[in-house]
């Protein structure tokens, strides 16, 4: 026996005398348990709550036997760990079925009104002999209620730190939820904003192209022709940058003028492979300055139709972002395959000095360039990818820095 079932018995004064008075009741419960268990059952029927659980005839049934056999087990039960693993369980599995303490106060309740007077008969009204059964009989039925009713709070706490656990999950759940939503509508105003700027930049880059461009081009000339007059290793070089800004300052002008045009797709047949050879011998007096190895790997994929200048302009602004990250050399790979039944991928995967997290979210957002100042507009993937968009394609991009980065190109068949 353990120390707490000890301190249990001695708390309620239960001792050897009293099991002694109750084993003698032996054959008034053996004839009394049937009525007993039926006014239990009787008890039951007349509230909703547990009428509902008795429904099921095998429900009642095992109930009623357990029951019975509960009532036989007051005279004769060893009062050991057992015992008290089986009373708490009376406790546990009214938890599981929803039912509060009260509903088995009142089985003890009823079962003592039908056994008190049965017990004064028994010992046909000889007070010195039935009152020491009855108190006898009392404290045992305070032992299991007492056990039921520790094992009932038990798991009763033990629900309601689940659930408290549960909400406590859900609530952070909701907390990160409300933080990335938060993020991203200010990552969607700010990208409204910036297009509410480009979209009025475009305006103005529509009525001025032609104005602004004529003297570009104008200028660019002449800066030309000053080459063979100007002596001199700094004068070369003046006229280098003259030249150069002038190209900048015109590729400015020419994706404001794209992304202010209205997207028009003009859809014909387009071979990939020949289309990406075409971009690369754009680029390969620049691949050789800057010493970057190109690879090609082409599978064999059915032809898809698209806007073929479109579609080149897209891959060379991808091609031309990977050298701006290779400055001192670096491999450049071009691959094609089949991207499921229905699609076909482009690859364009570079080993220069990659992105950083924090960036490669923002790379597709107008003017964002991670380049130094007057090296970059921001243009460039904003027109890859709506010129992706009018073709149904998606940019998918990954990178990390110091390992690359690599565009995937995923288009419809």
């Amino acid at each position: 026996m353990s120390q707490s079932l000890e301190t249990r018995l001695a708390f309620l004064d239960l001792g050897p005398a009293d099991r002694e008075r109750l084993d003698a009741l032996r054959p008034l419960l053996e004839e009394k348990a049937d009525e007993m268990v039926e006014a239990f059952y009787a008890h039951l029927l007349r509230f909703s709550e547990t009428r509902a659980l008795l429904t099921d005839s095998s429900v009642r049934d095992r109930l009623l036997l357990s029951q019975r056999a509960y009532l036989l087990s007051l005279c004769d039960a060893e009062l050991d760990d057992d015992y008290v693993h089986d009373r708490r369980e009376i406790g546990r599995a009214h938890v599981r079925v929803g039912l509060e303490p009260r509903w088995y106060f009142g089985a003890y309740s009823l079962y003592y009104s039908i056994l008190a007077p049965a017990i004064s008969d028994f010992f046909k009204g000889a007070r010195e002999d039935a009152e020491p059964a009855l108190i006898s009989l009392q404290k045992m039925l305070m032992l299991d209620a007492q056990l039921a009713m520790e094992a009932y709070v038990e798991g009763r706490e033990q629900s309601l730190g689940a659930l408290a656990e549960t909400l406590a999950q859900s609530g952070r759940g909701l907390a990160r939820q409300v933080d990335e939503q938060r993020v991203e509508l200010q990552r969607t105003t700010e990208r409204a904003r910036a297009a509410e700027r480009l979209a009025s930049v475009g305006a103005i880059a529509a009525g001025l192209a032609h104005e602004i461009g004529t003297p570009m081009g104008i200028i660019r000339g002449h800066a030309e022709l000053l080459e063979n007059f100007v002596d001199g290793e700094d004068g070369q070089s003046r006229l280098g940058i003259i030249v150069d800004q002038i190209d900048r300052i015109s590729n400015i002008m020419q994706g404001l003028l794209n992304l202010a045009r209205p997207a028009e797709v003009n859809r014909e047949a387009v071979d990939l492979s020949t289309l990406l050879d075409v971009v690369l011998s754009f680029i390969g007096n620049k691949a050789e300055r800057q010493g970057i190895e190109v690879v090609r790997s082409y599978d064999e994929i059915p032809g898809l139709r698209g806007d073929n200048d479109r579609l080149q302009q897209l891959f060379l602004n991808l091609i031309l972002n990977a050298f701006d990250a290779m400055e001192e050399g670096g491999h450049l790979e071009v691959g094609i395959a089949r991207s499921g039944p229905r699609h076909v991928s482009v690859r364009i995967s570079d080993d220069g000095i990659g992105i950083s997290p924090a960036d490669l979210r923002l790379i597709f957002d107008p003017f964002f360039t991670s380049k130094r100042a007057g090296q970059g507009s921001g243009l460039g993937l904003v027109v890859a990818q709506e010129i992706a968009r009018d073709h149904g394609a998606e940019i998918e991009a990954s990178s990390g820095l110091g390992s690359g980065t690599e565009f995937l190109v995923i288009l419809p068949l």
